[in-house]
């Protein structure tokens, strides 16, 4: 029987925390006067997490490829199990953000077709991205799969990495790149590269974690200084992008590395509740901002306290009820 993969479950925690994080900080990037020492340190901070998505993509490859390594891999149960517990929540929750910008907000009028393409897209709130990325790269599963159990870790990192590196360039005047899985295939390869024999490889990266370490950090600090030089509008570069690249690899693995085996109950709890954290954080951010406009609340400091108590408070408590109701009934059921 595979272990339960511990260390990944306080991964994905961590990650999602970054997440919202990163929706919380835009306010103050945006509310100190672009230049200044504070929104600087916002817009850098923010940028030293911005690995996130890149990781959550690894950790997908890796529970992927963990949880088929005997080869008992079936495509279509596979694909079914991925659209009930990811994308169907997707469309029920990003059609509630539509429904939430129409009826509450305002900002525009009820159209099908629009409500379909933000569906499509996943354009109605920033980290929706990422469901349209992972589910695509869902769908080519079985191509990687095979590529990953036939072909050499050194030469299939390597073509991974060329892959990611020619479509961004190819891609680079195309609106919706940033929805495309060519975009993040190396960290797909490294994830299911890891997860066919994972506490093997593991250990192989503890055994040399100092290294993983320096490096991490070394392309942490690089990127993002220099993606706030181009902020600040100085240059534009696209070996920026090649940046990131190595930049979200080294820190995905220097994130995991330092990662325990959790065994509190904390942890316990929240962990499986971080899907729906991811979902629902940025409307209560939305909905914060509006209350904060409302009672006046300009203070960039004090909008941040708040954004971050109400962000973090209300997304984990109704996502942990959530998820804890979900197991109970599927128990009830059994």
């Amino acid at each position: 029987m595979r272990r339960k993969l511990s260390e990944i479950s306080s991964y994905e925690t961590v990650l999602c925390l970054f997440v919202v994080m990163i929706h919380i900080l835009s306010d103050s990037i945006n509310g100190y006067p672009k230049g200044s020492v504070l929104s600087g340190i916002s817009y850098i901070f923010s940028r030293t997490i911005t690995f996130v998505v890149p990781a959550f993509i690894i950790s997908s490859g890796i529970k992927f490829t963990h949880t088929y390594s005997d080869g008992s891999f079936s495509y279509f149960s596979f694909l079914k199990r991925r659209i009930t517990k990811i994308y169907i929540p997707y469309l029920i929750i990003a059609t509630i953000y539509y429904l939430y910008f129409v009826f509450h907000r305002h900002y525009f009028s009820f159209e099908w077709s629009a409500l379909f393409k933000y569906l499509s897209l996943g354009t109605i709130a920033a980290p929706f991205y990422f469901i349209i990325i992972i589910m695509q790269l869902y769908l080519i599963a079985p191509l990687t799969y095979h590529f990953c159990r036939n072909i050499s870790p050194v030469a299939g990192l390597a073509l991974a990495a060329v892959i990611t590196i020619v479509s961004k360039y190819l891609m680079l005047d195309f609106k919706y790149s940033d929805r495309i899985f060519l975009g993040y295939f190396i960290y797909w390869i490294i994830g299911c590269y890891m997860g066919l024999n994972f506490d093997m490889n593991l250990d192989r990266l503890k055994r040399s974690k100092g290294i993983w370490l320096v490096l991490g950090l070394i392309f942490t600090i690089l990127y993002s200084g220099i993606a706030y030089m181009e902020f600040l509008g100085w240059f534009h570069s696209f070996w920026t992008e090649v940046l990131k690249i190595a930049f979200a690899s080294f820190a995905s693995i220097m994130w995991l590395l330092i990662m325990p085996e959790y065994q509190h109950e904390g942890a316990d709890i929240v962990s499986p509740a971080t899907f729906y954290i991811y979902l629902i954080h940025c409307l209560v951010i939305f909905e914060t901002e509006h209350l904060l406009e409302q009672w006046n609340i300009t203070s960039t400091p004090v909008r941040f306290l708040i954004l971050s108590a109400f962000a973090y408070t209300i997304s984990i408590i109704a996502s942990v009820l959530y998820s804890r109701f979900k197991i109970l009934l599927s128990r009830a059921k059994i």
